[in-house]
């Protein structure tokens, strides 16, 4: 009986062992998952901006919208690497007086340029609602117009060609961007300078895309 009785308890000590170490195993295991979690968000962004072409005669803002999705993953407490994939909309337009038939007459003109970008910046948080972030972009124009008009004359449209302008564009980015200010924790505000480093017109002299954007996002998961 006695020897009964031991294995019994050895048995249920060991039964108990096993219990604890699954339950220590399905901690350990949601805790190791909350902590992947962490490194990484996913959300959405979209905004408005203006823009205009650098160098380019006469050039004016243009005020266009974006939106897209973004991913960020967190490399210490105060570091992360952002990469979004967005649209955008860029060109510029403008207005000059010229003399046609000894008369001075205004021209107005618009360029319209739509891109999906593909920014990858790194971030760096200087305090709990403030960072800083800074990186490249790619971009590629899909498609891109310039409409114009004299005096008060109709608009005449005229699409972009590869052969009058380059569908691909590269540069820099600068921005600030927010956190914590909005009650809700998922949102943030974010604040960007863009400055490509291509011109967008051939043969017509330095005319590269300068932007500034303003976006509000919100984190998925």
């Amino acid at each position: 009986m006695k020897k009964n009785l031991s294995c019994g308890k050895v048995s249920s000590c060991k039964s108990v062992i096993a219990l604890v170490a699954v339950l220590f195993f399905l901690l350990s295991g949601k805790g190791l998952l909350q902590a992947q979690e962490k490194n990484y968000n996913f959300g959405l962004r979209g905004g408005v901006g203006m823009a205009t072409l650098n160098g380019f005669e006469n050039n004016g803002l243009k005020l266009g919208l974006m939106g897209g999705a973004y991913f960020v993953y967190s490399l210490t407490e105060n570091g992360s690497i952002i990469a979004d994939f967005n649209y955008s909309m860029g060109g510029q337009q403008s207005e000059k007086w010229t003399s046609e038939t000894n008369e001075k007459v205004k021209v107005y003109s618009k360029y319209a340029l739509h891109y999906i970008n593909l920014p990858v910046l790194y971030q760096h948080y200087f305090t709990d609602i403030l960072g800083l972030e800074a990186g490249a972009n790619l971009r590629y124009c899909f498609s891109g117009s310039v409409k114009e008009k004299i005096g008060n004359g109709s608009w005449e449209s005229t699409k972009f060609s590869s052969e009058n302008y380059n569908s691909v564009d590269f540069g820099l980015i600068l921005g600030v961007f927010t956190n914590y200010l909005i009650p809700d924790e998922d949102f943030f505000v974010s604040l960007r300078a863009y400055f490509g480093m291509l011109d967008v017109i051939k043969d017509a002299g330095s005319n590269k895309n300068v932007s500034i954007q303003v976006s509000v996002g919100y984190m998925l998961f």
